[in-house]
């Protein structure tokens, strides 16, 4: 499915940006960054059915991440873990046999 990239500028005049993309992925990547790059809204729009699939707004702030980081207690923990693992290594090897 052909998707096609639109920039609307600020007097909500539409131009159509090169060619059709045919990975929605790409033209998603391609959008963003040209919003952010040119300040302007640039949507992305279904070929076949004229839809709109997505829109990229500079001026609204991109959402915050939505996993939260480790709890501090759970940073020294993983790093106790590394350590005693490293500590206990006596350079035995187990090998098994059949």
């Amino acid at each position: 499915m052909p998707y096609v990239l639109q920039e609307l500028s600020e007097s909500g005049e539409t131009t159509t940006l090169g060619e059709p993309v045919h990975d929605i992925i790409v033209a998603k990547v391609i959008a963003s960054r040209r919003a952010v790059r040119t300040q302007r809204l640039t949507r992305v729009t279904d070929l076949d059915t004229g839809k709109e699939v997505a829109r990229f707004d500079p001026t609204v702030p991109a959402p915050k991440e939505s996993v939260p980081a480790p709890k501090e207690s759970v940073t020294r923990m993983r790093a106790d873990a590394a350590r005693a693992k490293t500590e206990s290594d006596s350079g035995i090897s187990i090998k098994k046999s059949g």
